[in-house]
């Protein structure tokens, strides 16, 4: 029977073999490289932790991942921030039309643009940039003094164009519709919207806004 001319004991000496020698050391080299990020441009753990509880939940954020290459993905993904854990945190996919679409059809089957939640951990090293999310058409809201003169003007069941922020969806809602209600010293107003975002509502939706309590971006009457 051929034997090996190799014998490798407990106590390795100083003139193991080469081979044995590297062998080893592949997988130290794999063990110590785990526990570093996984590129150096993500943002550290700890650091990321601590802007997300800067952000807080309810924030609407985008988010620049690195793939497993370390090359920045394509595009950012938008989420609300939903839940913040001690090791991650929780993002809700933010798609405004796409819940508007499914609202109207319980079986209707909209992929584009996804949709769910997803875990980002704080150690998994493939964040590159994670910033707050803000709409340009929240940049360019109108003034409360400003929205509050248009509404005063507005008599009840006229037709109207408005667009808001919704915290809910996180996202912005433009909205065709009829003005139901108002109340100047409570700043309260409700309409009845027929389409928002440009999607045809089967059933009219009432919703009722503050001027103060909510981002209202703009508000027309319908010539």
């Amino acid at each position: 029977m051929r034997t090996s001319k190799y014998h490798f004991s407990a106590n390795m000496p100083d003139d193991q073999p080469l081979f044995r020698r590297h062998f080893l050391k592949i997988f130290k080299s794999k063990k110590a490289k785990s526990s570093h990020l996984r590129h150096p441009d993500a943002i550290p753990p700890d650091e990321l932790k601590k802007r997300v509880i800067g952000l807080g939940k309810g924030k609407k954020v985008s988010i620049m991942r690195l793939s497993y290459e370390g090359i920045p993905e394509d595009h950012p993904v938008a989420v609300k921030i939903i839940d913040i854990g001690n090791d991650h945190f929780t993002g809700k996919f933010v798609n405004v039309d796409r819940e508007v679409s499914e609202s109207q059809d319980k079986k209707l089957i909209f992929v584009k643009g996804g949709g769910g939640t997803i875990d980002f951990r704080f150690a998994d090293g493939d964040i590159l940039t994670i910033d707050e999310d803000i709409d340009e058409e929240i940049i360019e809201e109108r003034s409360i003094e400003e929205v509050r003169e248009i509404l005063e003007a507005l008599d009840i069941k006229e037709d109207i164009t408005i667009s808001y922020y919704d915290m809910d969806k996180g996202g912005v809602i433009n909205g065709l519709g009829v003005l139901t209600d108002k109340n100047m010293e409570t700043l309260d107003f409700k309409v009845t919207l027929k389409m928002i975002n440009e999607i045809k509502l089967r059933e009219p939706k009432e919703v009722s806004l503050n001027l103060e309590n909510d981002q209202i971006l703009d508000l027309e009457v319908v010539i």
